[in-house]
């Protein structure tokens, strides 16, 4: 299954750390498309409203599941950040969140359940994850959607410090999420391409 993110935003044409796109979208909404992809059947269309002024991460440095991410401004080195991964999952939503327990318990993070958000596309989890890093304490926000056999998760992440900053900007966004199916969809070549 071919995905095609759209992410609302302004986008800043300065870089805040390597690896930042440098693109801005003039207010529109715009389709992140797979490279080479010209034309696809059976696609689902994924929004979710960025803040305004973040940039998109550049994909080649994104991990395979990580589907888009856009990047804010933080205080330090560790810039607020939402980012959406996607995975095939014929489970229930339920048996995927002990899994992301487990996971995150074997890691030593602290893992919660927070219980549903109302998303665009319907009723989703929302958890959270406290973790150390080498940049500080971070915490993160989930939103994990299951649709047609895939999970779709929208992460936020911030420094704990200054997350309670980015909490309106992280909640819009969770809020917006959208996974629309669209068949027998065309792009042209002259759109963004991640």
């Amino acid at each position: 299954m071919k995905y095609y993110i759209v992410a609302y935003a302004l986008i800043a044409s300065s870089s805040i750390f390597g690896g930042i796109q440098q693109s801005s979208l003039a207010g529109e909404s715009t389709p992140v498309q797979p490279q080479n992809a010209d034309y696809a059947q059976n696609t689902e269309i994924v929004t979710f409203k960025a803040p305004q002024g973040w940039q998109y991460a550049e994909s080649t440095s994104l991990p395979p599941s990580v589907k888009v991410m856009v990047v804010g401004k933080g205080a330090n080195e560790f810039p607020p950040s939402i980012n959406l991964g996607t995975e095939a999952y014929t489970g229930t939503l339920k048996n995927y969140l002990k899994r992301i327990k487990e996971i995150n318990d074997s890691q030593k993070h602290s893992w919660k359940d927070l219980g549903t958000i109302n998303t665009d596309s319907g009723e989703a989890s929302l958890s959270q994850v406290d973790s150390v890093t080498k940049w500080g304490n971070v915490k993160m926000m989930h939103v994990i959607l299951l649709k047609d056999n895939t999970i779709y998760i929208l992460t936020a992440a911030a420094l704990k410090e200054e997350f309670s900053k980015f909490y309106k900007d992280f909640f819009a966004a969770f809020r917006s999420l959208k996974v629309s199916p669209s068949e027998n969809t065309q792009y042209s070549n002259n759109d963004t391409t991640h």
